[in-house]
């Protein structure tokens, strides 16, 4: 066997390889091959429950906003007489 062969084969190995080894849980998340004990705790960690609060206070706001702009439409607004 050539060189060029081994290091083909050895490439065409490399894919299913690394695929057994991920969904295995060797790297990331994996998942696939746990059973339903095995999971693991994907809490939010407090940078992402800070970034939550912000995007709610965010929204909140964005709401008030949105409320306060429709109330002056509103006033503004002539009613209609009747008049056609």
């Amino acid at each position: 066997m050539t060189a060029s062969t081994v290091f083909f084969l050895l490439l065409v190995l490399a894919c299913p390889l690394m695929m057994m080894w991920m969904m295995r849980g060797g790297h990331g998340h994996g998942g696939h091959g746990h059973s339903e004990g095995d999971r693991h705790d994907h809490s939010d960690g407090p940078a992402e429950r800070e970034s939550a609060a912000e995007l709610r206070r965010q929204r909140d706001e964005l709401e008030r906003l949105i409320e306060r702009r429709q109330a002056e439409k509103q006033e503004s607004t002539p009613l209609e007489t009747g008049r056609r």
